[in-house]
């Protein structure tokens, strides 16, 4: 099906017959959709898991070929279509929710069917601006994490009603511990996981990695009996060769003292380049004693561990600011351009004697919802709804 359609693109009147087959007999509910390339398709990937456990007839429905190649594995049904023509004269009335995990424009071909509850639930939690696009509007509803996702909506007033928001949590973090690895031969683990660079050129704070990526590495790597995890963002270097340049020469320090590169698993305590699909980021948080990052989703997925993370603050902002404008950032360590508290950081949370425990169990319950709420249940009964 996948070479014809290839073959067929852009020219054949209609979409495959057997297409069209299957979606009469299978009469799929629920759908997500994602319309973007290979390279963005991680923001699908983290949906599958959820999607399957719902137990209603699914389908995924793709737009690219690439993404299409490069999809995680999964137990539901996959449909890439890639003409718009083809798309819209698929029979699509048998969906009740449709599920979309980023705000592009061919996602139109889709919203346009009044038959079907449109759903944003994006690709993470975060207090950057993308989290907050007006495009969102155009949505039934929004789900959200938690009380955060909320209020950010609310503060940047880009007209996504407060009635159409519905808190679900991050049904993906149901495998993430909330306790230290506990292996024998655990060294002390800090995850650096920056985000990438963004699509503006203005923005030179986006991600701290040319300000700070080569400082922060260098100091873990010098900071003895420390093992270190370097996991970029999918996209880091896309856009930017600067940036690409920096993460070229991190992953050669990494390797210059002993370190491993895209690894088949995270056992072992040697410093680790993970950049391919595999190991996941969840799986990382679960050998990870201390989070380094900046301002993204990263960070709000990890407070689900309660264990301590740091948020690189390459502007220099004051503390008391910096927190108000990302409250991700509330039960953090800051850490400046310089990296000077580095190795005080590295000190107390290695101790044992760290005096943001609290505020990071306080945190958890504001970006993903009550403690002892089950997200996967949620998300489930949310999907039943739109479908009942």
């Amino acid at each position: 099906l996948a070479l014809t359609a290839l073959r067929g693109r852009g020219k054949a009147p209609g979409v495959l017959p057997a297409v069209h087959d299957w979606m009469a007999r299978e009469r799929p509910e629920v759908a997500l959709y994602f319309a973007g390339p290979a390279k963005d398709v991680y923001q699908a990937n983290m949906w599958l898991a959820p999607v399957e456990a719902t137990d209603r007839r699914a389908v995924v429905l793709l737009r690219a070929a690439d993404a299409f190649e490069q999809l995680a594995d999964t137990r539901l049904p996959v449909i890439c279509v890639p003409a718009g023509v083809d798309f819209m004269n698929l029979d699509l009335g048998s969906l009740r929710v449709a599920l979309y995990a980023a705000n592009v424009g061919a996602n139109i071909h889709l919203l346009r069917e009044p038959g079907v509850k449109h759903v944003f639930v994006g690709h993470g939690d975060s207090d950057k601006q993308a989290s907050v696009n007006p495009y969102s509007k155009v949505y039934d509803e929004v789900w959200v994490a938690g009380p955060a996702g909320r209020e950010r909506y609310a503060r940047a007033d880009v007209g996504v009603l407060d009635r159409d928001i519905v808190e679900v949590g991050r049904p993906q973090l149901a495998g993430v511990h909330t306790f230290g690895s506990g292996a024998a031969d655990h060294r002390f683990t800090v995850l650096y996981a920056p985000t990438w660079e963004g699509w503006l050129d203005d923005d030179p704070y986006h991600t701290s990695l040319v300000l700070m990526g080569e400082r922060i590495v260098s100091g873990l790597l010098a900071a003895g009996d420390v093992r270190v995890i370097y996991k970029p963002h999918p996209l880091t270097g896309t856009r930017s060769p600067k940036d690409r340049a920096v993460h070229e020469r991190i992953v050669a320090r990494i390797k210059a003292a002993g370190g491993e590169t895209d690894p088949s698993s995270l056992d072992g305590a040697a410093h680790l380049v993970v950049t391919g699909r595999t190991p996941g980021l969840f799986d990382c948080f679960n050998v990870t004693d201390l989070l380094v990052s900046d301002v993204s989703s990263v960070v709000s997925d990890f407070v689900q561990s309660e264990r301590p993370y740091v948020v690189a603050n390459p502007a220099g902002l004051p503390e008391d600011e910096f927190r108000r404008q990302f409250p991700t950032a509330r039960a953090a360590y800051l850490l400046a351009a310089d990296c000077g508290e580095l190795t005080k950081i590295l000190d107390v949370t290695r101790a044992g004697d760290d005096p943001m425990t609290g505020a990071r169990r306080e945190l958890k319950e504001y970006l993903l919802g009550p403690a002892g709420s089950n997200p996967m249940d949620r998300f489930r009964d949310e999907i039943g709804r739109l479908c009942g």
